[in-house]
């Protein structure tokens, strides 16, 4: 089965978390975004980041600048995905499965990135959400999951 979006949990996501969409389910996706908009706003305030930043994030881009980047990293340790030093497997998984709705094969790929970016670490919180971003993103590509919109 080949996906051609990727959604960010936050995210990254989500970032991010991450699940690929089928093309059919663009409502969806759109939907998805919208809500990461609205979860981003109190990452936005506190990182001090802008709507460009926000859209960024929310459209899968990855983040440049240290703004950026705290905003990832925001919304990483929002989602439970990090506690800012660590990624965080069991918080990532918990909500691969909220999203994934049951769906056994997404949740075994799930699994697999998980287990290999348990390690990602990094002191600086904002360089350890482009560090999980980056891994999850290799982990997938290796994976076959397809990243291009």
């Amino acid at each position: 089965m080949k996906s051609n979006a990727l959604v960010v949990l936050f995210f990254g996501m989500f970032a991010t978390a991450m699940i690929s969409v089928q093309a059919d389910q663009d409502e969806e996706v759109k939907q998805a975004k919208e809500m990461m908009r609205g979860l981003a706003a109190e990452c936005k305030t506190k990182e001090g980041a802008t709507d460009e930043d926000v859209d960024g994030f929310v459209n899968d881009k990855m983040p440049e600048s240290r703004t950026q980047k705290c905003l990832a990293g925001c919304m990483q340790e929002q989602f439970g995905i990090s506690d800012g030093k660590a990624f965080q497997e069991d918080g990532f998984m918990e909500i691969a499965k909220m999203l994934m709705k049951g769906n056994e094969a997404k949740i075994e790929v799930a699994k697999e990135l998980a287990a290999d970016c348990k390690a990602v670490s990094n002191e600086d919180r904002c360089e350890l959400a482009l560090d999980i971003m980056n891994c999850l993103k290799e982990s997938a590509e290796k994976h076959g999951i397809d990243l291009k919109h």
